[in-house]
């Protein structure tokens, strides 16, 4: 999911400035301000305010689902397609040692079997800490 957040801050920031007077003072630090980061000083945020305005959803890659009746082997491809991660993430679960497979020849292959005991294995509810 991707959210639109509106965010309102409120930052305080004190300065002393050479001017002629107040008016002065104030261009002073307004010409600093149209600057690109310009102003650099000690600033405190004095309050904030954030707004959740819109959610999308962003999922590109969606999961297929396994056929009962498919071969039993799956290349590192498919296998990232009925996943529904990419091809790179699958390669380096098998390289880690989180999901079996099987070489033949130079081609690495996953059987369904060790893909339905990854998701079994990994599936969680609830809180989890990680650390």
């Amino acid at each position: 999911m991707r959210y639109r957040v509106m965010v309102t801050r409120v930052q305080v920031a004190e300065r002393w400035v050479r001017a002629t007077d107040e008016e002065d003072a104030a261009k002073k630090v307004q010409a600093e301000f149209d600057k690109p980061y310009g102003y650099f000083g000690s600033w405190k945020t004095t309050t904030s305010e954030v707004e959740v305005v819109e959610a999308e959803q962003t999922t590109v890659i969606t999961p297929n689902p396994l056929s009962e009746d498919g071969p039993m082997l799956l290349g590192i491809k498919d296998a990232g397609r009925a996943l529904g991660i990419s091809y790179s993430m699958v390669h380096e679960l098998t390289t880690k040692g989180e999901i079996e497979w099987t070489q033949i020849a130079s081609r690495k292959y996953i059987s369904r079997d060790s893909l339905l005991a990854f998701i079994k294995e990994n599936t969680h509810r609830g809180f989890q800490a990680r650390y």
